[in-house]
C-alpha cells in the first residue's frame, strides 16, 4: 500500500505547476471580477462630521460607506432632505436606525421633535417610519420659527456663538425675543414633511413658539411618547422639554440629544439627571450628538 502512495506523490509533483497556474488564475480572476471602486488620490472623509452638503461629500457620494444596516435607503433618503437640515450624516443614519428599531420592535408612542428648523430630521424620521412601520406614527414637532431665543448668559454662552451666530455676550439676557440665529420658515419645515417625506398631514401637529409658551401645555395630552428628539440648543429650552416630555418617554424608548457639545444643553441634561436621580448611559453618535434609552 505505501508503495502505492509514493508512487502517486511523486506522479504529482511533477504537474504541481499546473495546481500553482490554477490557483494563480482563479485568484486573479476573482479580484478582476470584484468591483473596487477608483478612489480619489486625495480620499478622506472627515472623522468628526460628514455632512451630506459639503461639496467633497457629494462628488465622492458612491464611495460612502459606514456600516448602518440599510445603508443604500439612507443614503437615498439623506439625499432627499439634505437641504433641510444640519445635522451630519451619521446623525441622521442614527437617527434612521433608531426609528427602524422602534419600528420593527413596535414600540408604542408619539416621535416628538423640539427644534424642527426647515424639517430635515422630521422627514427623515416619517420616511423611515412610512417604510418599516405596520401603523402610522403621530408626529409632534416643536418651533418658534422665529430662531434661537435670546441665550442665557452665566448658562449658555461661548466665545463661538459670536462667530457662528452673530450673537454677543451682551445679547444674553435670556429674553424670549429672537436672537436672529437659526431662524427658519414652517413652509420649509411643511415642504419636507408633506412634499418630501408624503406624510399624511392629520398625524403632524406644529407646535408653534417658544417651547416655555408651548411645550408644557402640549405636553398635558400628547400621550406616550417613543421617540424624543431634543434640538434646542440652549439650557432653558433643553431644560423645559426636558421636565415636562421626558416623563411622557415609554420605558424602552429613546430619547436624542443634538447639541450635547453645547454648554447649555449639556448643562441642563446634567441637571435634569440628578434632579430626577438617574445616570443614564449617554450613546456617542457625532462630535455633539448622544442619545440614551429610558430604561
Amino acid at each position: 500500500m505505501w508503495d502505492f502512495y509514493f508512487k502517486i506523490k511523486e506522479r504529482l509533483k511533477k504537474y504541481s505547476w499546473v495546481v500553482k497556474v490554477y490557483e494563480f488564475i482563479l485568484i486573479k480572476w476573482r479580484e478582476l471580477l470584484r468591483k473596487h471602486p477608483k478612489l480619489p488620490n486625495d480620499f478622506c472623509f472627515h472623522s468628526m462630521y460628514i455632512h451630506a452638503n459639503d461639496p467633497f461629500t457629494q462628488k465622492n457620494w458612491e464611495h460612502l460607506r459606514r456600516g448602518y444596516d440599510d445603508e443604500t435607503f439612507i443614503k437615498d433618503t439623506v439625499q432627499k432632505i439634505r437641504f433641510n437640515t444640519m445635522c451630519s450624516y451619521d446623525a441622521l443614519a442614527n437617527l434612521a436606525a433608531i426609528v427602524r428599531y422602534l419600528e420593527d420592535g413596535q414600540v408604542s408612542g408619539a416621535f416628538v421633535e423640539t427644534g424642527v428648523c426647515q424639517g430635515g430630521s422630521s422627514a427623515l424620521m416619517a420616511m423611515v417610519s412610512l417604510k418599516w412601520g405596520k401603523t402610522r406614527r403621530l408626529l409632534h414637532l416643536f418651533d418658534s420659527f422665529e430662531g434661537l431665543p435670546r441665550p442665557i448668559k452665566e448658562k449658555d454662552y461661548c466665545e463661538w456663538m459670536k462667530w457662528d451666530w452673530g450673537i454677543t455676550a451682551k445679547d444674553c439676557d435670556g429674553k424670549m425675543v429672537s436672537s436672529g440665529a437659526l431662524i427658519a420658515a414652517k413652509a420649509d419645515a411643511e415642504a419636507a414633511l408633506f412634499s418630501i417625506a408624503k406624510y399624511p398631514e392629520k398625524l403632524v401637529t406644529f407646535h408653534v413658539g417658544w417651547f416655555q409658551n408651548t411645550v408644557p401645555h402640549a405636553a398635558k395630552s400628547m400621550g406616550s411618547i417613543a421617540l424624543l428628539r431634543l434640538d434646542g440648543d440652549l439650557y432653558e429650552s433643553t431644560l423645559v422639554c426636558l421636565r415636562h416630555l421626558y416623563p411622557l418617554v415609554i420605558r424602552g424608548g429613546f430619547v436624542i440629544i443634538d447639541d450635547w457639545g453645547l454648554k447649555g444643553c449639556r448643562t441642563a441634561c446634567e441637571e435634569y439627571f440628578e434632579e430626577i436621580g438617574i445616570r443614564p448611559y449617554i450613546h456617542f453618535v457625532d462630535g455633539t450628538v448622544r442619545y440614551f434609552v429610558k430604561e
